[in-house]
């Protein structure tokens, strides 16, 4: 009677297993059009760039955007060449914080770029995102090398 009640039991939790997998299904990287967080516009901008799908990185940038790397202030257009110039590979976002302020969401956080074989730079780095729409857009971004101690 024993054994009976330990495989029924063991029966109902395998059923239901099986059930909650094709209910709930594998969740799906967030995109564009399933996020409404900056901070997820944010990561996707840079798994677009490590993706060099360059052809997207405009849609997610403002028409006034200011862009500050390597010491320069770069619009639209030259955002993307710095990009592509810099051959991304891999990247890391670690200590993200979020800050609202109306229509715009800050973002302060440390960002490790691997840079086609070139040892990982470390920058502190700092967007804001504007609302449009349901979507968002990147009208300023800086990165700062952080220094070693």
């Amino acid at each position: 009677m024993r054994t009976l009640w330990i495989t029924s039991l063991l029966a109902a939790f395998l059923v239901v297993g099986l059930i909650g997998c094709t209910i709930y299904g594998e969740k799906k990287p967030p995109t564009l059009k399933s996020t409404t967080s900056a901070e997820q516009y944010e990561r996707i901008f840079w798994s677009t760039v490590k993706a060099k799908k360059w052809d997207q990185i405009p849609g997610m940038l403002a028409a006034n955007v200011m862009y500050s790397a390597g010491g320069k202030i770069l619009n639209k257009d030259q955002v993307i060449l710095y990009l592509q110039s810099a051959n991304i590979t891999d990247f890391t976002i670690t200590g993200m914080v979020v800050k609202p302020n109306g229509p715009d969401m800050t973002l302060t956080y440390t960002l490790q770029l691997s840079q086609g074989g070139a040892p990982v730079q470390t920058y502190t780095a700092i967007s804001v995102w504007q609302q449009v729409g349901s979507g968002w857009i990147l009208t300023v971004h800086t990165e700062q090398p952080q220094i070693s101690p």
